[in-house]
Protein backbone atom coordinates (compact mmCIF):
# COMPACT_ATOMS: atom_id res chain seq x y z
CA UNK A 1 0.00 0.00 0.00
CA UNK A 2 1.74 3.28 -1.19
CA UNK A 3 1.88 6.38 1.13
CA UNK A 4 -1.29 8.19 0.00
CA UNK A 5 -3.56 5.19 0.06
CA UNK A 6 -2.00 4.88 3.97
CA UNK A 7 -2.87 8.46 5.08
CA UNK A 8 -6.63 7.79 3.28
CA UNK A 9 -7.14 4.91 5.35
CA UNK A 10 -6.00 6.56 8.26
CA UNK A 11 -8.12 9.67 7.62
CA UNK A 12 -11.22 7.73 6.83
CA UNK A 13 -10.49 5.65 10.42
CA UNK A 14 -10.90 8.86 11.84
CA UNK A 15 -14.02 10.12 10.32
CA UNK A 16 -15.56 7.29 11.18
CA UNK A 17 -14.51 7.36 14.51
CA UNK A 18 -16.13 10.72 15.32
CA UNK A 19 -19.07 11.67 13.92
CA UNK A 20 -20.33 15.51 13.62
CA UNK A 21 -23.56 16.63 13.27
CA UNK A 22 -24.19 15.67 10.00
CA UNK A 23 -22.65 12.23 10.52
CA UNK A 24 -21.04 9.50 8.00
CA UNK A 25 -21.39 7.07 10.96
CA UNK A 26 -24.79 5.39 9.02
CA UNK A 27 -24.21 1.79 8.96
CA UNK A 28 -26.17 -0.25 12.14
CA UNK A 29 -28.14 0.18 15.10
CA UNK A 30 -26.72 4.10 15.59
CA UNK A 31 -27.92 6.16 18.18
CA UNK A 32 -27.59 9.10 15.43
CA UNK A 33 -31.03 8.11 13.22
CA UNK A 34 -34.21 8.83 14.06
CA UNK A 35 -37.83 6.40 12.85
CA UNK A 36 -39.84 8.04 10.49
CA UNK A 37 -43.11 6.79 8.58
CA UNK A 38 -45.91 8.66 6.13
CA UNK A 39 -49.17 9.17 6.22
CA UNK A 40 -51.52 10.04 3.34
CA UNK A 41 -54.37 11.85 2.80
CA UNK A 42 -56.49 11.51 -0.67
CA UNK A 43 -59.19 13.07 -2.86
CA UNK A 44 -60.39 10.58 -4.03
CA UNK A 45 -59.43 7.03 -1.69
CA UNK A 46 -60.82 4.54 -4.27
CA UNK A 47 -58.20 5.75 -6.94
CA UNK A 48 -55.37 5.45 -4.78
CA UNK A 49 -52.32 3.74 -6.39
CA UNK A 50 -51.32 0.52 -4.59
CA UNK A 51 -47.68 1.65 -3.85
CA UNK A 52 -46.18 4.75 -3.64
CA UNK A 53 -42.40 5.94 -3.78
CA UNK A 54 -41.32 8.36 -1.36
CA UNK A 55 -38.07 10.55 -1.90
CA UNK A 56 -35.83 10.96 1.42
CA UNK A 57 -33.07 13.45 0.81
CA UNK A 58 -30.88 14.87 3.32
CA UNK A 59 -30.02 18.56 1.95
CA UNK A 60 -26.90 19.00 4.03
CA UNK A 61 -24.08 15.88 4.39
CA UNK A 62 -25.98 14.26 1.34
CA UNK A 63 -27.64 11.14 2.10
CA UNK A 64 -30.31 9.77 -0.33
CA UNK A 65 -32.74 6.64 -0.36
CA UNK A 66 -36.21 5.65 -1.94
CA UNK A 67 -38.57 4.40 0.57
CA UNK A 68 -41.92 2.16 -0.57
CA UNK A 69 -45.34 2.82 0.80
CA UNK A 70 -47.91 0.13 1.26
CA UNK A 71 -50.38 2.60 0.83
CA UNK A 72 -53.17 0.14 2.42
CA UNK A 73 -51.67 0.13 6.00
CA UNK A 74 -49.01 2.61 5.59
CA UNK A 75 -46.26 0.00 6.37
CA UNK A 76 -42.69 0.63 4.10
CA UNK A 77 -39.22 -0.10 3.03
CA UNK A 78 -36.28 1.25 1.95
CA UNK A 79 -35.82 -0.62 -1.24
CA UNK A 80 -32.00 0.67 -2.31
CA UNK A 81 -30.80 3.21 -5.15
CA UNK A 82 -31.75 1.18 -8.51
CA UNK A 83 -34.47 -0.75 -7.41
CA UNK A 84 -37.60 2.39 -8.07
CA UNK A 85 -38.71 -0.04 -11.23
CA UNK A 86 -39.70 -3.60 -10.75
CA UNK A 87 -36.45 -6.47 -11.47
CA UNK A 88 -38.76 -8.17 -13.85
CA UNK A 89 -40.40 -5.69 -16.13
CA UNK A 90 -39.50 -5.97 -19.62
CA UNK A 91 -38.06 -2.97 -21.77
CA UNK A 92 -41.55 -1.27 -22.69
CA UNK A 93 -40.48 -0.10 -26.89
CA UNK A 94 -37.05 -1.92 -26.98
CA UNK A 95 -36.89 -0.04 -30.71
CA UNK A 96 -36.10 3.23 -28.30
CA UNK A 97 -33.41 1.46 -26.22
CA UNK A 98 -33.98 1.02 -22.03
CA UNK A 99 -36.95 3.46 -21.31
CA UNK A 100 -38.37 1.29 -18.39
CA UNK A 101 -36.30 3.97 -16.01
CA UNK A 102 -33.36 1.31 -14.53
CA UNK A 103 -31.72 -1.89 -15.39
CA UNK A 104 -33.90 -3.84 -14.27
CA UNK A 105 -32.01 -6.31 -12.22
CA UNK A 106 -32.86 -5.46 -8.75
CA UNK A 107 -30.08 -3.55 -8.02
CA UNK A 108 -27.88 -3.04 -4.77
CA UNK A 109 -30.78 -2.66 -2.41
CA UNK A 110 -28.47 -0.89 -0.22
CA UNK A 111 -30.11 0.30 2.66
CA UNK A 112 -33.41 -1.61 2.08
CA UNK A 113 -32.64 -3.89 5.06
CA UNK A 114 -33.29 -0.61 7.38
CA UNK A 115 -29.52 -0.41 8.31
CA UNK A 116 -28.80 2.76 6.13
CA UNK A 117 -25.92 0.83 4.31
CA UNK A 118 -24.49 3.93 1.90
CA UNK A 119 -22.20 2.21 -0.25
CA UNK A 120 -22.70 -0.92 -2.07
CA UNK A 121 -21.38 -3.91 -1.00
CA UNK A 122 -20.81 -5.71 -4.23
CA UNK A 123 -22.22 -6.98 -7.60
CA UNK A 124 -25.40 -8.60 -7.38
CA UNK A 125 -26.09 -12.10 -8.83
CA UNK A 126 -28.51 -11.00 -10.90
CA UNK A 127 -25.70 -8.22 -12.61
CA UNK A 128 -24.50 -9.16 -15.89
CA UNK A 129 -20.48 -10.58 -16.35
CA UNK A 130 -19.30 -8.10 -18.04
CA UNK A 131 -20.43 -5.34 -15.12
CA UNK A 132 -19.17 -7.78 -12.38
CA UNK A 133 -15.61 -7.56 -14.41
CA UNK A 134 -15.60 -4.08 -14.48
CA UNK A 135 -16.60 -3.57 -11.04
CA UNK A 136 -13.98 -6.21 -10.08
CA UNK A 137 -10.90 -4.02 -11.84
CA UNK A 138 -12.35 -1.36 -9.79
CA UNK A 139 -12.80 -2.61 -6.36
CA UNK A 140 -8.57 -4.06 -6.81
CA UNK A 141 -6.98 -1.09 -8.84
CA UNK A 142 -4.58 0.95 -7.12
CA UNK A 143 -4.68 4.89 -6.94
CA UNK A 144 -4.01 6.44 -10.48
CA UNK A 145 -0.33 7.83 -10.93
CA UNK A 146 0.74 10.36 -14.01
CA UNK A 147 0.34 9.02 -17.33
CA UNK A 148 3.63 7.06 -18.33
CA UNK A 149 4.81 6.30 -21.86
CA UNK A 150 2.98 3.30 -23.43
CA UNK A 151 4.48 0.13 -22.87
CA UNK A 152 3.81 -3.83 -24.33
CA UNK A 153 0.82 -5.13 -23.31
CA UNK A 154 0.98 -7.98 -20.50
CA UNK A 155 -1.16 -10.88 -19.98
CA UNK A 156 -4.03 -10.18 -17.44
CA UNK A 157 -3.44 -11.36 -13.73
CA UNK A 158 -6.14 -13.05 -11.59
CA UNK A 159 -7.84 -9.95 -9.43
CA UNK A 160 -6.96 -11.05 -5.33
CA UNK A 161 -9.69 -12.39 -2.91
CA UNK A 162 -11.72 -9.59 -1.51
CA UNK A 163 -10.93 -8.76 2.30
CA UNK A 164 -13.38 -8.98 4.47
CA UNK A 165 -15.85 -6.12 5.23
CA UNK A 166 -14.43 -3.74 8.09
CA UNK A 167 -17.61 -2.15 8.63
CA UNK A 168 -20.54 -4.21 10.36
CA UNK A 169 -22.76 -6.24 7.94
CA UNK A 170 -23.04 -9.56 6.40
CA UNK A 171 -21.84 -8.47 3.13
CA UNK A 172 -24.50 -9.63 1.31
CA UNK A 173 -27.47 -7.91 0.06
CA UNK A 174 -31.04 -9.30 0.63
CA UNK A 175 -33.09 -9.22 -2.48
CA UNK A 176 -36.64 -7.10 -2.69
CA UNK A 177 -38.76 -10.12 -1.95
CA UNK A 178 -36.85 -10.84 1.59
CA UNK A 179 -37.13 -6.49 2.58
CA UNK A 180 -40.18 -6.56 5.32
CA UNK A 181 -42.15 -3.93 5.80
CA UNK A 182 -42.61 -2.38 8.82
CA UNK A 183 -44.65 0.62 10.60
CA UNK A 184 -41.42 2.66 10.84
CA UNK A 185 -37.81 2.75 9.00
CA UNK A 186 -34.72 4.43 10.35
CA UNK A 187 -32.55 7.06 8.55
CA UNK A 188 -29.82 8.66 9.65
CA UNK A 189 -30.70 12.52 11.70
CA UNK A 190 -30.74 15.92 9.13
CA UNK A 191 -32.70 17.76 7.76
CA UNK A 192 -34.75 16.43 4.77
CA UNK A 193 -36.69 16.87 1.48
CA UNK A 194 -39.17 14.44 0.69
CA UNK A 195 -41.39 13.66 -2.41
CA UNK A 196 -43.54 11.05 -3.34
CA UNK A 197 -44.86 9.54 -6.48
CA UNK A 198 -46.66 6.67 -7.73
CA UNK A 199 -44.28 3.56 -7.72
CA UNK A 200 -44.04 0.76 -10.66
CA UNK A 201 -46.40 3.21 -12.97
CA UNK A 202 -45.85 0.99 -16.28
CA UNK A 203 -46.33 4.22 -18.40
CA UNK A 204 -43.69 6.45 -16.55
CA UNK A 205 -39.71 6.43 -17.20
CA UNK A 206 -38.21 6.70 -13.59
CA UNK A 207 -34.16 6.77 -15.33
CA UNK A 208 -33.61 10.31 -14.47
CA UNK A 209 -34.54 9.29 -10.56
CA UNK A 210 -32.31 6.39 -10.52
CA UNK A 211 -29.16 8.48 -12.08
CA UNK A 212 -29.72 10.97 -9.37
CA UNK A 213 -30.14 7.94 -6.84
CA UNK A 214 -27.20 6.38 -8.09
CA UNK A 215 -24.79 10.03 -8.54
CA UNK A 216 -23.57 13.07 -6.32
CA UNK A 217 -25.56 15.82 -5.39
CA UNK A 218 -22.82 17.82 -7.31
CA UNK A 219 -23.24 15.94 -10.44
CA UNK A 220 -26.57 15.19 -10.93
CA UNK A 221 -28.75 17.98 -8.30
CA UNK A 222 -32.11 17.48 -7.48
CA UNK A 223 -33.12 20.55 -10.02
CA UNK A 224 -32.15 18.23 -12.85
CA UNK A 225 -34.56 15.54 -11.51
CA UNK A 226 -38.22 14.64 -13.49
CA UNK A 227 -40.23 11.78 -13.87
CA UNK A 228 -41.17 11.07 -17.55
CA UNK A 229 -43.92 8.72 -19.70
CA UNK A 230 -42.87 6.55 -21.97
CA UNK A 231 -43.31 7.66 -25.36
CA UNK A 232 -44.14 5.34 -28.51
CA UNK A 233 -43.40 5.79 -32.51
CA UNK A 234 -46.63 5.29 -34.70
CA UNK A 235 -45.15 1.94 -36.31
CA UNK A 236 -44.62 0.28 -32.69
CA UNK A 237 -46.99 -2.94 -32.28
CA UNK A 238 -47.56 -1.75 -28.61
CA UNK A 239 -49.29 1.35 -29.69
CA UNK A 240 -52.97 1.43 -29.16
CA UNK A 241 -53.94 2.88 -32.91
CA UNK A 242 -56.67 2.81 -35.39
CA UNK A 243 -55.62 1.30 -38.52
CA UNK A 244 -55.02 3.23 -41.69
CA UNK A 245 -53.72 6.30 -39.58
CA UNK A 246 -51.32 8.74 -41.55
CA UNK A 247 -49.37 11.24 -39.16
CA UNK A 248 -49.69 14.66 -40.74
CA UNK A 249 -48.30 16.20 -37.66
CA UNK A 250 -45.24 14.40 -37.23
CA UNK A 251 -42.92 16.48 -34.42
CA UNK A 252 -43.24 13.82 -31.35
CA UNK A 253 -44.03 10.56 -30.45
CA UNK A 254 -47.11 9.04 -28.69
CA UNK A 255 -48.03 8.10 -25.45
CA UNK A 256 -50.42 5.11 -24.76
CA UNK A 257 -53.92 6.40 -24.42
CA UNK A 258 -55.66 6.20 -20.66
CA UNK A 259 -52.59 6.58 -18.69
CA UNK A 260 -52.92 6.15 -15.03
CA UNK A 261 -53.61 9.25 -12.83
CA UNK A 262 -49.93 10.79 -11.94
CA UNK A 263 -50.37 11.61 -8.05
CA UNK A 264 -47.46 13.84 -6.39
CA UNK A 265 -46.66 15.68 -3.73
CA UNK A 266 -43.60 17.12 -1.70
CA UNK A 267 -42.64 18.94 1.82
CA UNK A 268 -40.44 22.16 2.85
CA UNK A 269 -37.64 20.79 4.52
CA UNK A 270 -38.25 18.86 7.45
CA UNK A 271 -36.09 17.74 10.46
CA UNK A 272 -35.38 14.38 11.16
CA UNK A 273 -34.35 14.01 15.02
CA UNK A 274 -32.52 10.97 16.22
CA UNK A 275 -34.31 8.80 18.75
CA UNK A 276 -37.34 9.49 18.45
CA UNK A 277 -40.25 8.96 15.58
CA UNK A 278 -41.47 11.55 12.93
CA UNK A 279 -44.34 10.83 10.93
CA UNK A 280 -44.61 12.85 7.73
CA UNK A 281 -47.97 14.05 5.82
CA UNK A 282 -48.58 13.91 2.50
CA UNK A 283 -51.44 15.05 0.59
CA UNK A 284 -50.77 13.79 -3.22
CA UNK A 285 -52.76 15.77 -5.92
CA UNK A 286 -53.19 14.40 -9.48
CA UNK A 287 -50.48 15.84 -12.00
CA UNK A 288 -52.72 14.61 -15.14
CA UNK A 289 -56.22 16.10 -15.87
CA UNK A 290 -59.13 13.75 -17.37
CA UNK A 291 -59.94 16.05 -20.41
CA UNK A 292 -63.32 15.82 -22.17
CA UNK A 293 -63.31 16.94 -26.17
CA UNK A 294 -66.73 17.59 -27.86
CA UNK A 295 -66.60 18.24 -31.40
CA UNK A 296 -69.75 17.60 -34.60
CA UNK A 297 -69.93 16.35 -37.73
CA UNK A 298 -72.45 17.76 -39.98
CA UNK A 299 -73.34 15.20 -43.00
CA UNK A 300 -74.05 16.59 -46.35
CA UNK A 301 -76.05 13.51 -48.01
CA UNK A 302 -77.33 15.24 -51.41
CA UNK A 303 -75.21 13.74 -53.57
CA UNK A 304 -73.71 10.74 -51.60
CA UNK A 305 -74.85 8.91 -48.59
CA UNK A 306 -72.84 7.54 -46.17
CA UNK A 307 -73.25 6.58 -42.60
CA UNK A 308 -70.39 7.16 -40.14
CA UNK A 309 -69.09 4.39 -38.08
CA UNK A 310 -65.74 4.95 -36.29
CA UNK A 311 -64.12 8.27 -35.40
CA UNK A 312 -60.33 8.91 -34.02
CA UNK A 313 -58.85 11.63 -32.81
CA UNK A 314 -55.08 12.57 -31.87
CA UNK A 315 -54.26 15.50 -30.02
CA UNK A 316 -50.62 17.31 -29.63
CA UNK A 317 -48.99 19.44 -26.97
CA UNK A 318 -49.35 16.55 -24.04
CA UNK A 319 -46.63 17.53 -21.28
CA UNK A 320 -44.62 14.73 -20.99
CA UNK A 321 -41.80 15.52 -18.13
CA UNK A 322 -42.79 16.78 -14.53
CA UNK A 323 -40.09 18.19 -12.27
CA UNK A 324 -39.82 15.83 -9.21
CA UNK A 325 -38.50 19.21 -6.91
CA UNK A 326 -41.88 21.12 -8.00
CA UNK A 327 -44.09 18.96 -9.43
CA UNK A 328 -44.11 21.41 -12.74
CA UNK A 329 -44.66 20.17 -16.06
CA UNK A 330 -42.19 21.47 -18.83
CA UNK A 331 -43.41 22.67 -21.94
CA UNK A 332 -40.49 22.29 -23.98
CA UNK A 333 -41.21 18.29 -23.53
CA UNK A 334 -44.79 17.67 -25.02
CA UNK A 335 -46.12 14.18 -26.73
CA UNK A 336 -48.89 13.48 -28.66
CA UNK A 337 -52.28 10.77 -27.54
CA UNK A 338 -54.59 8.82 -30.27
CA UNK A 339 -57.93 7.91 -28.34
CA UNK A 340 -61.44 7.10 -29.54
CA UNK A 341 -64.10 8.81 -29.92
CA UNK A 342 -67.89 8.33 -29.06
CA UNK A 343 -70.18 8.79 -31.87
CA UNK A 344 -73.83 10.17 -30.79
CA UNK A 345 -76.42 10.38 -34.51
CA UNK A 346 -79.22 12.46 -33.92
CA UNK A 347 -81.07 10.02 -35.66
CA UNK A 348 -79.27 6.56 -35.06
CA UNK A 349 -81.01 3.05 -35.57
CA UNK A 350 -82.40 0.47 -33.33
CA UNK A 351 -78.65 -0.10 -32.27
CA UNK A 352 -77.23 3.52 -32.00
CA UNK A 353 -75.27 3.05 -35.12
CA UNK A 354 -75.29 5.93 -37.74
CA UNK A 355 -77.81 5.85 -40.84
CA UNK A 356 -77.63 7.10 -44.40
CA UNK A 357 -80.43 10.30 -43.45
CA UNK A 358 -79.15 11.10 -40.19
CA UNK A 359 -77.60 14.55 -40.80
CA UNK A 360 -75.46 15.31 -37.53
CA UNK A 361 -73.02 13.45 -35.11
CA UNK A 362 -71.74 14.18 -31.94
CA UNK A 363 -68.31 13.34 -31.11
CA UNK A 364 -67.09 13.00 -27.38
CA UNK A 365 -63.67 11.56 -26.28
CA UNK A 366 -62.44 11.73 -23.21
CA UNK A 367 -58.56 11.37 -22.07
CA UNK A 368 -56.37 11.39 -18.94
CA UNK A 369 -53.51 13.21 -20.04
CA UNK A 370 -50.74 16.22 -17.51
CA UNK A 371 -52.42 18.67 -19.96
CA UNK A 372 -52.48 20.25 -23.28
CA UNK A 373 -50.45 23.14 -23.96
CA UNK A 374 -51.04 25.36 -27.34
CA UNK A 375 -49.05 25.74 -30.34
CA UNK A 376 -45.89 28.22 -29.36
CA UNK A 377 -45.41 31.71 -31.34
CA UNK A 378 -41.82 31.93 -32.86
CA UNK A 379 -39.52 34.44 -33.09
CA UNK A 380 -41.22 37.41 -35.67
CA UNK A 381 -44.51 35.33 -36.05
CA UNK A 382 -47.71 37.33 -36.09
CA UNK A 383 -50.86 35.93 -34.41
CA UNK A 384 -52.03 34.89 -37.81
CA UNK A 385 -49.17 33.17 -38.21
CA UNK A 386 -49.78 31.13 -35.16
CA UNK A 387 -53.20 30.57 -35.98
CA UNK A 388 -52.19 28.92 -39.56
CA UNK A 389 -50.02 26.40 -37.94
CA UNK A 390 -50.51 22.77 -38.43
CA UNK A 391 -47.59 21.12 -36.75
CA UNK A 392 -46.35 21.10 -33.70
CA UNK A 393 -48.49 20.88 -30.04
CA UNK A 394 -51.72 22.37 -29.57
CA UNK A 395 -52.78 20.77 -32.90
CA UNK A 396 -55.93 17.73 -33.42
CA UNK A 397 -56.42 15.55 -36.36
CA UNK A 398 -59.11 13.32 -36.66
CA UNK A 399 -59.80 9.99 -38.97
CA UNK A 400 -63.77 9.59 -40.08
CA UNK A 401 -64.70 6.32 -41.03
CA UNK A 402 -67.25 5.55 -43.17
CA UNK A 403 -69.28 3.54 -45.16
CA UNK A 404 -70.19 5.03 -48.53
CA UNK A 405 -73.72 3.64 -50.27
CA UNK A 406 -73.35 2.84 -54.45
CA UNK A 407 -76.52 3.54 -56.06
CA UNK A 408 -75.43 1.31 -59.09
CA UNK A 409 -74.69 -2.10 -57.93
CA UNK A 410 -76.65 -1.37 -54.24
CA UNK A 411 -73.45 -2.26 -52.15
CA UNK A 412 -71.54 -0.10 -50.00
CA UNK A 413 -67.46 0.49 -49.40
CA UNK A 414 -65.20 1.77 -47.06
CA UNK A 415 -64.23 4.94 -47.36
CA UNK A 416 -61.99 7.07 -44.66
CA UNK A 417 -61.48 10.88 -44.36
CA UNK A 418 -59.07 12.79 -42.11
CA UNK A 419 -58.60 16.31 -41.53
CA UNK A 420 -56.54 18.85 -38.83
CA UNK A 421 -57.27 21.59 -36.90
CA UNK A 422 -55.37 24.05 -35.08
CA UNK A 423 -56.51 24.33 -31.35
CA UNK A 424 -54.77 28.24 -30.84
CA UNK A 425 -58.54 29.76 -30.06
CA UNK A 426 -60.06 26.84 -28.35
CA UNK A 427 -57.03 26.22 -26.20
CA UNK A 428 -57.28 29.64 -25.04
CA UNK A 429 -60.76 29.69 -24.06
CA UNK A 430 -60.51 25.89 -22.47
CA UNK A 431 -57.73 27.79 -19.79
CA UNK A 432 -56.40 23.94 -18.66
CA UNK A 433 -52.99 25.09 -17.47
CA UNK A 434 -51.52 28.14 -16.32
CA UNK A 435 -47.58 28.93 -17.15
CA UNK A 436 -44.94 29.57 -14.31
CA UNK A 437 -43.41 33.49 -14.87
CA UNK A 438 -40.19 32.27 -16.49
CA UNK A 439 -42.51 30.26 -19.33
CA UNK A 440 -40.69 27.59 -19.12
CA UNK A 441 -43.00 25.21 -17.15
CA UNK A 442 -46.85 25.00 -16.78
CA UNK A 443 -49.32 22.71 -14.08
CA UNK A 444 -53.29 22.31 -14.53
CA UNK A 445 -56.17 24.51 -13.27
CA UNK A 446 -57.95 21.82 -11.88
CA UNK A 447 -58.31 17.63 -12.27
CA UNK A 448 -60.88 18.00 -15.12
CA UNK A 449 -61.06 20.14 -18.52
CA UNK A 450 -62.61 20.90 -21.37
CA UNK A 451 -62.44 21.17 -24.62
CA UNK A 452 -65.40 22.46 -27.03
CA UNK A 453 -64.16 22.74 -30.37
CA UNK A 454 -67.02 25.38 -32.41
CA UNK A 455 -65.66 24.79 -35.83
CA UNK A 456 -68.08 21.60 -36.89
CA UNK A 457 -66.81 19.13 -39.99
CA UNK A 458 -68.79 19.41 -42.85
CA UNK A 459 -68.44 15.82 -44.57
CA UNK A 460 -70.12 15.50 -47.75
CA UNK A 461 -68.88 12.19 -49.00
CA UNK A 462 -66.14 13.84 -50.81
CA UNK A 463 -64.23 16.23 -49.02
CA UNK A 464 -63.92 17.84 -45.52
CA UNK A 465 -64.63 21.10 -44.65
CA UNK A 466 -66.36 23.81 -42.34
CA UNK A 467 -69.62 25.14 -41.29
CA UNK A 468 -68.20 28.24 -41.89
CA UNK A 469 -69.39 30.87 -39.12
CA UNK A 470 -66.87 33.67 -39.79
CA UNK A 471 -64.33 35.43 -37.42
CA UNK A 472 -60.95 35.19 -36.95
CA UNK A 473 -61.63 33.78 -33.46
CA UNK A 474 -63.22 30.44 -35.15
CA UNK A 475 -60.19 27.29 -35.41
CA UNK A 476 -61.07 25.72 -38.89
CA UNK A 477 -60.68 22.28 -40.13
CA UNK A 478 -58.28 21.55 -43.08
CA UNK A 479 -58.94 17.81 -45.05
CA UNK A 480 -55.28 16.38 -44.76
CA UNK A 481 -55.96 12.53 -46.65
CA UNK A 482 -59.05 10.38 -48.05
CA UNK A 483 -58.45 6.91 -49.29
CA UNK A 484 -61.26 4.57 -50.98
CA UNK A 485 -61.48 0.97 -50.91
CA UNK A 486 -59.13 0.64 -47.95
CA UNK A 487 -59.82 -1.91 -45.12
CA UNK A 488 -61.01 -1.08 -41.88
Amino acid sequence: MNNKKLLYTLLLGATLTSCAEVEICERGEHPHRGDVNFTYTWNKPEDKPKRMGVLCYRVVGQWKQVAEVNTDDLTLRLIGKTTITPENRPNENPDEGDNTGGDNTGGDNTGGDNTDVTEPTGPTETENVESVKRQALLAYADEPTEPTEPTEPTEPTEPTEPTEPSEPGTGTTPSEEEIPFTPTVKIPRGYYKFATFPLDNPAIDYSELEQFMKNDAKDYPLQNVGLSYKVYDIKDPKLNKPLAWQDFNPYAKYIQPDVEPLYYDSTVVQRVRADRQTTFEFKPKILSQNIDINFNIVKNTDEVQFKVTEVWAEISGVPTYIKMNTGYLDITKTSKMLFKTDIKPNNPDDNGNDTNENKRIACHGNINVTGVVNVQRGYGETLADVRKKIYGPGIMQVVIYTEVYNPKTGHTFPQKWQGIINLYNTLNKAKLMTTTSDNKYVYRNGEHGTINISAEILLDGKTVGNIDKGGDALDRWIQTDSDINIDI
